[in-house]
């Protein structure tokens, strides 16, 4: 009798192991700086572009920056928005147009990265981070995000452009 209790426990936590390692699994998601709206800290590897506020409020202000690695070879665009006011806005989505991610237009998604809803309270920022990818050395490069806040069309951050990196 004493030796069907262990194999009873046994096969019962073997039962349970797997029931947790599928539950594990299928609620996993991968971790990624990209493409969520995401608390920041900038820091020097980060050069922005001009920061202005939306056209539906003085108070909610975006601009995008480029984060680079202390080499200069690998980078990431960002578009921080800043929440100033006492309301919640909501973000239903961002993009970026920019040199890295391909061949830039000012006009279409490149594949850089793309934010989807978010609702930001006042007095908060986040910033929607897009892919890390090397980064052409010895030519300038341009960057600009896209916006879409509340109810309002689409909103373009300022053009900023970088002679070179290296």
């Amino acid at each position: 009798m004493t030796r069907t209790v262990p194999r009873i426990r046994l096969r019962l936590m073997a039962v349970l192991s797997i029931v947790l390692g599928l539950t594990a699994l299928l609620w996993a998601t991968p971790a990624s700086a990209h493409p969520d709206w995401q608390t920041y800290s900038a820091n020097s590897n980060w050069k922005c572009g001009e920061s202005r506020h939306i056209q539906i409020s003085t108070q909610v202000v975006s601009q995008v920056c480029l984060i680079t690695t202390p080499d200069k070879r690998k980078g990431q665009l960002v578009l921080v928005v800043s929440n100033r006011s006492t309301k919640t806005i909501e973000l239903k989505g961002a993009e970026f147009d920019s040199d890295i991610y391909g061949r830039w237009d000012g006009n279409s998604d490149l594949g850089g990265g793309f934010c989807g809803f978010y609702a930001l309270p006042g007095g908060q920022a986040r910033g929607c981070f897009g892919a890390t990818v090397e980064l052409p050395c010895g030519v300038g490069i341009a960057h600009q995000g896209s916006l879409w806040v509340n109810s309002a069309d689409e909103w373009k951050t300022a053009p900023f452009s970088i002679d070179s990196l290296c």
